[in-house]
Parts: structure tokens; sequence; C-alpha cells
């Protein structure tokens, strides 16, 4: 995929993950608004982790990252029948391991939460926590089948529907939440699964495009079937072992985080999961929308020994990352109490609700930039079929944030602040350190990663950004955080910082602007000379 187009789909998925933060946000709001900080909504959040911790683990990011390069491949050498016939062994595979886990983890849920998850839950907590995390994890099944095939139609440069799929999720959670509301907090968990299935359905329909797509011919014979694809099978596992291990030490994370704030009050399992999916809003849009583009094309680009290819275009993504993630971190820091209040403030969401989540939300937001360009770098590694470097990272990331966290809460008890607000920050300081070792490690591999110009892309975005930060708080200082205050202070904001970056000579403004240029541009034509666009889904190139 050439530049122009990789960015024109960036920009599409980007929208179509905004849109799906939007639903998302939608339902937080719905869900949040009933339950607010409550116990209910801490068990929920709690029961979560193990359906979340095995798609992760075994049906979703390390699949994804060890199937897609290896699927890749066999398209980039226009063997597509190869392709799809390892893409149906391994959903049957998965799908049949993933019915086993999650019976085993059904029975076995009392001892996981009890010991494990939130040791401290009382007695009720913990059963409404088990009665939940059962439920959900037949959406963990259904997601392994759903996980591969957002895998299948990346490879094949079809964003959209992938990119659409999380949107539908949220409004199966969101039915849960009000047409299911009789239920209290286990209809939430019933339109986890019904958010599920439509996960999973949105997809189809670009499925079955694609295998209408004639191929062309292989030159190989049924006796070369087999073996090949036997030894395809066993590359993905072998790749996805050690990004098994990454992930895992990811959920850990997330794992230590809850079974530690567990113990830190009613609300602070809520309050801390509520400002992390507040976080992941800006970094989705930015980061996880680029990584989305960028990996199949640097994959193509490693399988076909392109370097120079390969390393310009992680250039270029990393960098955009960088002045994009750079001002949403500093408008998360500044202007995360009024965000909070007008997104979630009502009902059994109390001003009280909102001091503790935007308190770990300013945490949070220092860390957002790690966590954007460390979704880039590490696809870069994967599509080098290297993911031994980010597993070892992973795991002493892992290490570092429980030492952190344990330290930090410590520390913010002694300071008279909620102790949770440390736990926020163990994990933005362990993603930054994560991320820099891991560029570095990157930038050895890969000797045409252009570091010069990653700094000075750095430089320029932080410039911008305290520029923006003066502004916005001299406009607070004047004004106040009411509601107006505030969505005129994000304008100002995101005036005065790309104000700032073109008088600096950012090259990824710039970049930007062409791209808005050019696209505005084109409809224009297309409005006056041409026949109408093909639809972005059936024309993702």
């Amino acid at each position: 995929m050439k530049a122009r187009q990789l960015a024109r789909m960036a920009v599409i998925v980007g929208i179509a993950y905004v849109l799906s933060n939007l639903t998302g946000l939608g339902q937080r709001i719905i869900v949040t608004s009933r339950f607010g900080t409550s116990v209910e909504y801490d068990a929920f959040n709690a029961a979560f982790r193990i359906p979340d911790l095995l798609f992760s683990l075994l049906a979703g990011g390390a699949l994804a990252s060890a199937f897609i390069p290896t699927f890749t491949a066999r398209l980039s050498k226009n063997q597509q029948r190869s392709a799809w016939r390892l893409a149906m062994a391994v959903t049957a595979m998965v799908f049949a391991f993933m019915c086993i886990i999650a019976v085993i983890a059904a029975v076995l849920a009392p001892v996981i939460v009890r010991t494990v998850i939130a040791p401290g839950f009382d007695d009720a907590q913990v059963e409404l926590t088990v009665g939940l995390m059962r439920l959900m994890l037949i959406s963990t099944v259904i997601f392994a089948v759903s996980g591969l095939l957002m895998g299948v139609l990346q490879s094949n440069n079809s964003f959209l529907a992938p990119a659409l799929a999380p949107s539908i999720y949220n409004l199966g959670i969101v039915f849960g939440a009000t047409v299911l509301s009789g239920q209290g907090i286990y209809g939430v968990a019933t339109g986890v699964v019904l958010g599920a299935v439509l996960h999973l359905i949105v997809q189809l329909p670009a499925l079955i495009r694609l295998l209408r797509q004639p191929h062309p011919a292989e030159e190989q014979t049924s006796a070369e079937e087999q073996p090949q694809l036997r030894a395809d099978i066993r590359n993905v596992l072998r790749l996805m072992g050690p990004r098994v291990l990454g992930l895992g030490a990811v959920q850990v994370n997330l794992i230590v985080t809850v079974s530690l704030a567990s113990g830190m009050g009613a609300g602070a399992v809520s309050a801390l999961n509520i400002a992390f999916a507040t976080m992941i809003l800006p970094q989705a849009a930015i980061a996880q929308a680029i990584a989305t583009v960028l990996f199949p094309t640097i994959s193509a680009h490693a399988a076909r020994g392109e370097e120079a290819q390969f390393a310009r275009a992680l250039t270029r993504a990393i960098n955009v990352v960088i002045a994009l993630s750079t001002p949403a971190a500093i408008g998360l820091i500044l202007l995360g109490a009024p965000i909070i209040r007008i997104l979630f403030e009502r009902n059994s969401f109390t001003a009280q609700s909102t001091s503790a989540v935007a308190f770990a939300l300013a945490w949070y937001g220092v860390g957002l930039v790690g966590h954007s360009v460390l979704e880039v770098v590490t696809r870069g590694f994967y599509a080098l079929h290297d993911t031994a470097r980010p597993v070892i990272l992973s795991v002493a990331s892992m290490i570092a944030n429980v030492a952190l966290s344990l330290v930090l809460a410590a520390v913010f008890r002694g300071m008279d602040l909620p102790p949770f607000g440390g736990l926020a920050l163990a994990n933005s300081i362990a993603t930054g350190i994560e991320t820099a070792v891991l560029y570095a490690l990157l930038a050895q591999r890969v000797p045409g990663l252009d570091l010069k110009q990653t700094l000075v892309a750095a430089v320029k975005s932080s410039l911008a950004s305290a520029v923006m930060a003066m502004a916005i708080w001299v406009w607070l200082n004047f004004l106040g955080s009411g509601i107006v205050a505030a969505l005129f202070a994000i304008a100002v904001g995101i005036a005065v910082y790309f104000g700032v970056a073109w008088l600096l000579g950012s090259d990824e403004t710039e970049y930007a602007f062409a791209i808005v240029q050019s696209r505005l541009a084109r409809r224009r034509v297309v409005a006056t000379v041409s026949p109408p666009p093909v639809p972005a889904d059936e024309d993702p190139s």
C-alpha cells in the first residue's frame, strides 16, 4: 500500500475508531449513570478481567500478531488458496480450544475471584463477581472467532468492517443496560454477550465479498498443500507463544491493579477502570488506527525484504503518533475533571465519583504518549517475526509496574492522597520505560529507522504542547471550569497547538493538513465531474 493510500486508510479507520469510542463512551455514560462507582460496578469490572485475559492471550492480540504476518506472507506471494486454508484451520482450532478453556475458567471462578482477582471483596461481592464472570465467558468464545476474522480482513486491506465492529459491540451493551435493565448488572453482562455476537455478524458481509473475489491459480499439488499448511500452523504457534507471554504480562498488570484497588475502598476499581477507558479514547483514535492500517503494509515490506520502505513507513507512523498523542495527554491532565463531569456526572455518578475518576485520569494521562507509541513499535517487531524482544520487555514492564504500584500506593497514602492514583502513575511510568527501551532495540534492528527525525518531531510537539498548556491554564483561570468554558478550552487548545506546530515547521502537522486538503479537493472534484465513488469498505486500497 502506498504512503498516500496508507494515510487515507488511517483517516478512515481513525474515524471508525472515533465512532467506536463515541459508542463506547455512550455505553459507559449509560452504565455509570445507573451504577456510578458502586460495589455492583466494581464487581462487573473485576469479573471482566478473566474473559478479557483469555481473549487477549489466546484469541485476540496474541493470535492476530502471529496470524497476520503468516497469512500476509502467503497473500504477498499470490498464494491465496493456501492463505485461506490456513485461516480456516486456525479458526477451527481456536474455537475448540477456547470452548475448553472457558468451561475450566467457569468451574474455577470462585477460587479465581477470591484468591486472585478481588481478595478485598466481601462474600456478597465475590458471589456477584463469579456469576457475572461465568456469563461473560460466553463472549470470549465468540470473540475467538471474531478476532481472527478481523485479522483476515485487515490482511486483505479491508479495514472498515473490523473498525466498525467495536461500535456494534458497544450497542449490544447499551441494549443490555437499557432494555434488560430489570436484570440489574446482569443485564449489562448479557449485553456483553450480545455485543460479541454482533461484533462477529457485522464482519461477515466483508468476508463474503473477499471469498467471492477471483484468485489466481496456484501451481501447487495436493501433496504439497498439507505439509505447507502444517508448517504455517507451526509458524503461527511459534510466533504466538512469546506474544502470549507478553500479553500475559499486560493482563497481570491489570489484574494486579484490580486486586490492589479492591482493598482501597468502594469505587476504587470502577474509578481506575473508567479513567483508563477514558485515556484509551484518544489512544485508540490515534495510535490504534495508525497501527492497524500500518501492520499489514510493513508485514508485506518485511516479507519482501524491502528494508528502506519498512523503515520509512514505521518512522512516519511513530512521528505522527507522537505529534497527536502529546497534546492529547496535556488535555487529559488539565481538562480531566470538566471532561469527566460533562461525560458522566448524572444520577448515581456523583461529584465524588467525578473527583475520583479525574484524579486517576491525570496520572494515566502521563503515560498516554508511551501507550500510543508502543502500539506502533511493537507492530514493527511483529512484522519482522521478532516476538522475543517485546515479550522480554513486557515481562520486565510487568515487574516494574507491580513494584511501582506497591511503592507509589504507599507514597500517595502517606501524602493523604487516594492511593489508587499511585497505581495509575505506576502504569504510566512502567509503560514509558518499556516503550523507550523497545524503540532503542528496534532502532538497532532497523538501521533505516530515523531517530533524529523522531526526536525533532518530539521536540516540536512538546514545545507546541507547552504553549497549548499555558493557553488552557489561562483560559480556565479567567473563565472557570464550567461546561461551556471547558468545551471552548478544548477548541482553544487544539487551535493553539496546531498553530504553534505549524509555525515551528512540524512535518507531521503539514502532512495532516495535506491529507485533509487532498480529501476535500477530491470530494469537490468527485461532486462535479466524477461518477459516485466506490464505498470505502469495498475499495480499501
